[in-house]
């Protein structure tokens, strides 16, 4: 028997875990929530009451609920005590919700990646946001050439040299990597033909 609680205290179901956590959503999971279902649906009219919550979706697979809110309308340590108390759970410890909670700039790294991994599936991994962003700049930077009286659209050379930057960014380990490779690495020139003298080394 425990002797830290009082007799008659009710026994928690266990510990409820914080999956992840960023500004907007909110996962949270307890073994509990994949088999009692009333369990869930006490803890999702406790929520939807709250102000700011705009969706509550349940997985029975994994046990897991996924909070949308409104950032500023409701704090997400106010959602996970909420749970953790209708449905007699231990809460997270504060270290661990701090640590869940991705910085923006983060989360939109994650999208990004997440949109790319999606390109490359559509495009059956020929081509990736690296390519196709660059691409739609200068495709825009022709249209601007032709449509030059366009009010809305920047000047068609801004977009080319957007363009370039773009491409030259986000290929730029591809880039450092080609000018760095080795002189036994690099195309044999036809015969009759001398081969350029490297630049003596300091």
């Amino acid at each position: 028997m425990d002797r830290g609680k009082p007799a008659g205290a009710p026994v928690p179901r266990g510990a409820l875990e914080l999956v992840h956590h960023h500004p907007g959503r909110l996962r949270v999971r307890a073994d509990v929530f994949r088999h009692d279902l009333d369990l869930v649906q006490r803890v999702r009219e406790a929520i939807v009451g709250l102000a700011g919550i705009t969706s509550f979706t349940h997985s029975v697979r994994t046990g897991s609920l996924l909070i949308e809110y409104e950032p500023g309308f409701t704090e997400p340590d106010e959602v996970v005590e909420q749970i953790a108390e209708v449905a007699d759970l231990e809460r997270p410890d504060e270290d661990t919700v701090r640590a869940r909670r991705r910085p923006p700039a983060v989360v939109a790294v994650g999208v990004a990646r997440e949109l790319n991994a999606l390109t490359m599936e559509l495009t059956g991994s020929r081509a990736d946001l690296r390519f196709l962003v660059p691409t739609a700049v200068a495709a825009l930077s022709a249209y601007s050439f032709a449509y030059s009286k366009e009010p809305r659209l920047p000047r068609w050379d801004n977009l080319l040299y957007w363009s370039f930057n773009l491409f030259t960014s986000l290929h730029r380990r591809e880039i450092d990597g080609a000018v760095r490779r080795p002189a036994s690495l690099r195309p044999v020139p036809p015969p009759g033909v001398e081969r350029e003298r490297e630049p003596p080394s300091t």
